[in-house]
C-alpha cells in the first residue's frame, strides 16, 4: 500500500471506520502505448443507516508510490431499488432534487438496472482527514434524505435487493 492510503485507512480506524481491504490491479495503455498496470486498493464496510437498513459502502484509492496525489472514488450502493419503471420520471426528478439541494459532496445515479447509488469522486493527498471527513458526512447526507426517498413511489428501500 502506498503511504497515502496507509494514512487513509489510519485515520479511518482512528474515527472507527473498519474496512475490509483488498488490492486490484488493471492493465491499461499510457500515452505512448505501453502496457502499464493500474493498481486500487478497494475498502469495504456497511453503514447501519436505520435500524433495519444497511448500505454497503466503499472507497476506491488509486495506488502510487510516485504521485503526491492520487483519485479516490466513495461509493454507497444497494440503497435502493426502481421497481416501477412507469414511476422512474418522478423517481428522477426527486433524485435531481436531491443531488441539487441536499447531497453536499455526493451525487445520487439511478443506474440502467434500476439501483440507487450516492457517489463521491475526489483528489487525497497525504492529509487523509477531509476524505475520511467526507466519508463518513455520506453516512450523515443519507440518513437526511432517506425519509424522502421512502415518500417515493416505484422505489424499493428494503435492505434485501438482489
Amino acid at each position: 500500500m502506498s503511504q497515502i492510503t496507509d494514512h487513509f485507512i489510519q485515520e479511518a480506524e482512528r474515527k472507527r471506520v473498519k474496512f475490509n481491504s483488498r488490492e486490484v490491479e488493471r492493465k491499461a495503455k499510457d500515452k505512448q502505448g505501453n502496457d502499464i498496470t493500474h493498481k486500487q486498493l478497494i475498502l469495504q464496510t456497511a453503514l447501519q443507516v436505520t435500524e433495519d437498513k444497511v448500505v454497503p459502502c466503499a472507497v476506491v484509492l488509486h495506488e502510487s508510490e510516485e504521485l503526491e496525489y492520487v483519485n479516490y472514488q466513495m461509493n454507497y450502493n444497494r440503497i435502493g431499488l426502481v421497481t416501477d419503471r412507469h414511476e422512474l420520471p418522478n423517481i428522477l426528478e426527486k433524485v435531481n432534487e436531491l443531488n441539487a439541494m441536499k447531497s453536499g459532496y455526493y451525487h445520487f445515479v439511478v443506474s440502467p438496472d434500476g439501483e440507487l447509488h450516492m457517489r463521491h469522486l475526489g483528489i487525497i493527498g497525504e492529509d487523509p482527514v477531509p476524505a475520511v471527513n467526507i466519508f463518513i458526512h455520506g453516512g450523515n447526507i443519507l440518513r437526511m434524505v432517506l425519509s424522502e426517498l421512502a415518500e417515493l413511489d416505484g422505489l424499493d428501500l428494503s435492505t434485501n435487493l438482489d
